[in-house]
């Protein structure tokens, strides 16, 4: 049956007017809220939004042609936890009596409308996991806590219908995946009701304030809803996701309701007994305006719920779903339960970002920058809103990554004046102009320009400077923006991977963890990331919770970075990982001198640790330590030979090596013939027949070097050298942590070897992730342009 507009608009605007009714006859009834004691809400407010809800939707069910006698179990629970919930609205049902009609509704669920959760997936060692006997029992509990979690979650307005919505949404997409047209009719039905109370209770900019709240009557039917979609949908025979990825759909009302039970339980309360110790309370202690939370909160809802629907979609087993929900309910309950902690950290986090005094904020942190304001207002909230769509889609989605840049680039022409005032002075825009036109006028007369040829382009700095300029605004963003593209990084690689491969042990086969060049350049580029992250925990361990949590966090995520690099089987990105380790380590005392911040011991053994961790994986992966030393040792070998001129013996041995040197000996020889200006052509041309397949010369470097000659290598390495200068000269200002510095410089040798050794700008992500790199280094010379303006401003006034 098809899914039409009509029914589910019918039913939105018959769940309004039903609330719309409903006012005033709600207070004579005794269904309104009344201010005092936990409630802080102004003002009588009636509870009739979940009634409302209801109305509508089942007003319209009869004209949905779906099969009601399958779903009269649904909705004659639904009508029973209704009445309940009146009840309780209006005369305060004890809690243990409320428990009774939730269980007897899920028994009622379970009996009549065979709706029994027996199947919970696949697992390591056991296989498919059914629960035989105790799927009724199991089933039952689990439906009447997932009643409470969703009434639980009605403490701000909207919060509890937003986050049904998001997860409606959710089983909606499933639904029409899995082809169940008529869940489908009802889930969207629902939803669609759900917005008409949403117009009333959630705060807009048309409503400052609810007027009208759902009710514990909407809550638990809610619910119950929710949790017959789950079941139906995770146990039909067409199941396209995992039964574990709606646990990720379900996380945050659940997580919520459970460790808030077991800290009651533990103070000797009843897990029922009301509190304000929910996880929206603490945003609310932390400064968030309840429409802030209720926003955030949803938003988390949605993000949880793409995780557990899309990582099930690309094979993620069920294993690893598992063990990432179980992380996150050991997170949510270590920041419940140090709310104290958690609530400063939050406050922080929202006069940095939502909070009236942001402005000030971010004047007080960029004060010894610039004395000119900061661009602010509209433009601002753009290039903000582009720096995380284009920080978490840069390793994952293209033409979201580009809506990004363009976003920052909108910004900055809407600042034109402003932007060229400060870009205007450096010598390095010049500099970058001058190299533009060069490569540019280049490779057109050196025989047309080809698409290949933008790589080359990007990288000479010009395009890379308006995201720096405001990139050195945002400086209270650099952490959130930086974990932000780590995160992109992690979801990217699990829609790329061959789990199905992986899960069957395929370990040595570079492409079951995806493309090799390309994951193994994100990964060997994060692997630095995540080093500056956990280097700049390790210096400050000791001093708070918080470094504790960076340096786990950082462990956390490095390990499965190792792992995937080894897998890859990419030597030039294990050996670029080597240059960036060994720069961090060099600059480490030199670039942490003044500020006492040096690697250490402890940051030694934690690098040794992951050394050892990535030659244990390989040796794994490989199965014996001989096959770790042919890896090794094979490509040395045909090294020496080729370069004592036993090409033949070099080339059965290892012919990839031979290849890539030959193909460097052709750009060698191209450099020869016109070494100041380049061939104008960035691949090799009338190469032997073996080497035809190369596009390249697989490194970057031997590209521009025979295409644009000494004039190109000079101009490319003044855009490198300027900004690596400013990175150190902030560094030993102490304007920049260390671990800043050092993050972006050990990157960018990573890089830089990666160029040397491979042609990494061919993979869009890659050369995104170049020009996001070249970004952070030419952002330390802008600021120390506003610094050294500073002084001379300071020096004017003082005479």
């Amino acid at each position: 049956m098809a899914v039409t507009p009509l029914l589910p608009l019918l039913a939105l605007g018959l769940s309004a007017l039903s609330i719309l009714l409903l006012r005033r006859p709600a207070v004579a009834w005794g269904l309104a809220d009344m201010p005092g004691g936990r409630k802080q809400h102004q003002g009588t407010i009636p509870l009739t939004g979940g009634l409302g809800v209801f109305i509508g939707f089942l007003l319209v069910q009869p004209l949905l042609s779906v099969p009601l006698g399958e779903l009269m179990p649904l909705y004659v629970g639904l009508v029973a936890l209704v009445a309940c919930g009146v009840i309780d609205d209006a005369r305060d049902m004890r809690s243990t009596v409320k428990l009774g009609v939730q269980l007897a509704v899920a028994a009622l669920m379970v009996v009549w409308g065979q709706q029994v959760l027996g199947y919970l997936g696949r697992f390591p060692l056991v296989g498919e996991l059914h629960l035989g006997w105790l799927a009724v029992p199991f089933t039952v509990v689990a439906v009447a806590g997932l009643i409470n979690a969703i009434n639980m979650m009605d403490g701000v307005d909207g919060l509890a219908g937003g986050s049904a919505l998001s997860v409606l949404g959710w089983l909606g997409f499933v639904a029409a995946l899995q082809n169940q047209l008529t869940l489908l009719a009802v889930i969207v039905t629902l939803a669609a009701s759900l917005v008409g109370f949403l117009l009333f209770n959630m705060r807009h900019p048309l409503r400052q304030k609810a007027s009208v709240f759902m009710g514990d009557a909407g809550s638990m039917a809610l619910g119950f809803a929710i949790a017959w979609f789950v079941v139906a949908l995770s146990q039909s025979p067409n199941a396209v996701v995992s039964p574990i990825a709606y646990g990720w759909v379900l996380a945050l009302p659940v997580m919520d309701t459970l460790s808030l039970m077991v800290r009651r339980i533990r103070k000797g309360r009843s897990p029922f007994a009301a509190d304000r110790d929910h996880l929206h309370h603490i945003f609310l202690r932390a400064g968030f305006t309840p429409g802030q939370t209720t926003l955030l909160l949803m938003l988390l809802v949605a993000a949880l719920g793409a995780v557990g629907v899309m990582f099930s979609l690309a094979g993620v087993p069920d294993v690893l779903l598992l063990v990432g929900l179980v992380g996150l309910l050991i997170l949510h309950d270590l920041f419940v339960r140090r709310a104290w902690r958690t609530s400063k950290a939050l406050r922080r986090l929202h006069l940095a970002t939502l909070g009236a005094a942001r402005a000030h904020q971010q004047e007080r942190l960029l004060v010894r920058l610039r004395h000119r304001p900061l661009v602010g207002g509209l433009r601002r909230r753009v290039a903000v809103l582009g720096a995380y769509v284009l920080c978490f889609s840069l390793p994952l989605n293209m033409p979201l990554m580009l809506v990004g840049a363009a976003m920052l680039l909108a910004a900055a022409l809407a600042s034109a004046p402003v932007l060229w005032r400060d870009l205007s002075r450096l010598p390095l825009l010049w500099i970058s102009l001058a190299l533009s036109g060069f490569v540019l006028l280049r490779l057109v007369s050196g025989g047309g320009f080809e698409q290949g040829d933008l790589s080359v382009l990007a990288l000479s700095g010009l395009i890379s400077l308006p995201l720096a300029w405001w990139l050195a605004q945002l400086r209270v963003h650099w952490t959130w923006l930086l974990l932000t593209l780590l995160s992109g990084g992690a979801v990217a690689f699990v829609m790329q991977a061959d789990w199905v491969r992986l899960e069957q042990g395929a370990l040595t086969s570079p492409w079951a963890w995806g493309e090799p060049g390309r994951v193994g350049f994100m990964a060997s580029a994060g692997l630095m990331l995540l080093l500056a992250l956990l280097f700049s925990g390790l210096q400050r361990l000791g001093t708070g919770w918080r470094p504790a949590y960076q340096v786990a966090v950082s462990l956390v995520c490095a390990v499965p970075g190792v792992v995937i690099l080894m897998g890859t089987g990419f030597t030039s990105a294990w050996l670029a990982t080597l240059a960036g380790v060994l720069c961090f380590a060099a600059m480490s005392p030199v670039l942490g001198r003044h500020q006492g911040y040096r690697i250490g011991r402890l940051g030694l053994l934690v690098v040794l640790g992951l050394a050892l961790l990535g030659a244990g994986s390989l040796h794994l992966m490989l199965g014996g330590g001989s096959a770790l030393a042919l890896v090794v040792v094979e490509p040395l070998q045909a090294l020496g030979m080729a370069l004592r001129g036993e090409m033949a013996e070099a080339q059965a041995l290892h012919p990839g090596m031979v290849e890539r040197l030959t193909l460097w000996h052709h750009a060698w020889q191209a450099w020869q013939d016109n070494w100041l200006l380049g061939s104008g052509q960035l691949a090799p041309a009338g190469v032997e027949a073996r080497l035809a397949g190369y596009p390249n010369y697989y490194s970057m470097v031997a590209a521009v070097a025979s295409g644009l000659g000494l004039v190109g290598l000079i101009g490319f390495a003044a855009v490198v050298l300027i900004p690596v200068q400013a990175v150190v000269w902030m560094a030993l200002k102490r304007v920049w942590h260390s671990s800043w510095a050092l993050g972006v410089l050990s990157c960018g040798v990573t890089v830089l070897v990666m160029a040397l050794l491979a042609m990494p700008a061919q993979y869009p992500e890659s050369l995104a992730f170049m020009v996001l790199i070249t970004a952070a280094g030419q952002l330390a010379v802008i600021q120390k342009s506003w610094l050294k303006e500073r002084g001379r401003h300071d020096v004017a006034m003082e005479h």
